[in-house]
């Protein structure tokens, strides 16, 4: 039986020094630094730690946004994973401390909770609705990666073209990538998701985090893509690519992508996790099914509750109608 377990909501700057950051050595989404990064989006830095008498056992790691009753808890934002972090020597009681943990956060009174736990550390959870998710993972160790033949000839192309890739550098890059970021989200019709100042300290981080591994690519002083990848652990991370369409017929994109992985897997890297893909992407589901791999499923954990679940449905709904608006009842509901 394990110990009686304490559980505590710990801001980023509470958290016990040297007990947590063992627990984190080795996921880099764990770190301070990149927990530290979400400040920049209005986040709040948490850590649910539990603990005996023995000291920390475990910590699950987020990001809080808003305020009651609509505020919410993500583990972690925007596509990335969250983990249980265990003491090695509690690794038995493994089961009990994320019960623990989640009991903690469903009596918190967040509006909204979601874990995404791409590695199987948390369990299901009492009160959580289980929702399906799904990445594509390719293997970084085959000799002749990626095996599409006609991807490995544009791969060939874009560095006959004179483009130039290089690790961006806010000092010389910094406009470009502005302006790169809201070309990107003006074709898709949307505004740019993070302020300047987040990707300030991201390309601070990544001066001193070699786990960041974020390329920038030009032509003739023109920015043409940029993109940023995570290391966590032996998996390497797709997170966010931008790219000025005018440059298509150069095959950045596929050049940096496969630079970038080469790259980590010289570091011991095993993985390139290619990120999930909305239902209605067809285009980019095809381009990332190029570059080899399976589907692997994984579980994310959703609590929604009061206004926030009203929120929820009634959001749920107007999609519904704005689509139907569009396409008719019919295929609205497909």
């Amino acid at each position: 039986m394990p110990d009686v377990l304490r559980v505590e909501r710990r801001p980023l700057d509470e958290l016990p020094g040297p007990a947590y950051d063992r627990l984190a050595a080795r996921s880099f989404f764990a770190s301070r630094g990149f927990l530290d990064l979400w400040r920049r989006t209005g986040g709040r830095p948490v850590a649910w730690t539990v603990e005996t008498d023995g000291g920390l056992a475990a910590a699950l790691p987020g990001v809080e946004f808003g305020r009651r009753p609509l505020a919410r808890f993500a583990a972690l934002p925007d596509g990335l994973y969250g983990r249980l972090l265990v003491e090695p020597a509690r690794a038995a009681d493994a089961g009990a401390c994320a019960r623990a943990a989640l009991g903690a956060i469903t009596r918190h009174g967040y509006g909204r909770v979601h874990i995404f736990d791409f590695h199987g550390s948390i369990g299901r959870g009492e009160g959580f609705e289980v929702r399906p998710c799904s990445t594509r993972i390719v293997s970084l160790e085959a000799p002749d990666w990626p095996e599409d033949p006609k991807l490995r000839s544009q791969i060939r192309k874009a560095g006959r073209e004179g483009i130039s890739v290089v690790p961006y550098d806010p000092a010389r890059h910094r406009a470009g990538l502005l302006a790169l970021v809201a070309r990107t989200f003006r074709h898709h019709g949307l505004r740019p998701r993070y302020p300047a100042s987040f990707y300030d300290a991201l390309a601070a981080l990544a001066a001193r985090d070699p786990r960041v591994i974020w390329r920038w690519c030009e032509r003739d002083g023109e920015p043409a893509s940029s993109h940023i990848y995570f290391v966590e652990g032996d998996m390497l991370l797709a997170w966010q690519s931008y790219f000025d369409r005018r440059f298509s017929f150069l095959k950045p994109n596929v050049h940096i992508r496969h630079g970038a992985a080469r790259e980590a897997a010289a570091r011991g890297v095993r993985w390139l996790n290619l990120g999930a893909t909305p239902e209605t992407a067809t285009g980019l589901a095809y381009f990332k099914a190029r570059w080899g791999g399976r589907r692997v499923s994984f579980a994310s954990l959703a609590q929604l509750t009061g206004p926030a679940a009203a929120f929820e449905g009634w959001r749920a709904r107007r999609r519904i109608e704005r689509v139907r608006d569009v396409l008719g009842p019919a295929k609205a509901l497909r």
